[in-house]
């Protein structure tokens, strides 16, 4: 078989557009990883803000299914701290739908704050959006909570001292 110089410089051009190609693939696929690692950062650093300790605390003083005026008759630093803690986790649930971060990793990271957040603040938030007539109050945060409990309900979940974490390299 005898290649003529054209077809040879057609050969080479069709070999360095597929390596081109599959070098962008790459590119794009560890831009991909490495967006959504910033993505989990960004998970924790919003959730472990200046009033998460104060949060998580304060979920031993507020029963499941607390009437919302339970939480109405709290002092006004304590009712701006859980409704700032419900505005970190709406960008959560945001971010997730979104797709900046996948749901197992709002769930191995956050889940059990989010079920805990709103299983003790749904009444008052639904009070809320009654009052002041905007039904989007912590509507994010609502969402996460129900795909959260739906995944829960379809996957066994495991704390991860307990289960077997594969390490990554």
């Amino acid at each position: 078989m005898h290649l003529d110089l054209a077809t040879a410089l057609n050969l080479i051009s069709a070999l360095t557009l597929i390596g081109a190609l599959i070098f962008t693939g790459l590119q794009v696929r560890e831009a991909n990883r490495a967006r959504r690692d910033q993505a989990a950062v960004t998970v924790l650093q919003t959730a472990l803000s200046e009033n998460s300790a104060r949060m998580l605390d304060l979920f031993g003083e507020i029963p499941e299914n607390a009437p919302a005026q339970l939480i109405d008759d709290f002092d006004q630093e304590t009712k701006r701290a859980i409704f700032e803690f419900g505005l970190r986790l709406e960008v959560i649930g945001y971010m997730v739908f979104r797709d900046f971060v996948d749901l197992k990793t709002a769930n191995d990271l956050v889940g059990g704050v989010v079920l805990a957040y709103w299983s003790r603040a749904h009444f008052w938030a639904e009070r809320r959006r009654q009052r002041t007539e905007h039904g989007e109050f912590l509507e994010w945060c609502e969402w996460l909570t129900k795909r959260i409990a739906a995944h829960r309900a379809t996957h066994t979940y495991q704390p991860a001292h307990i289960r077997q974490v594969p390490r990554r390299n």
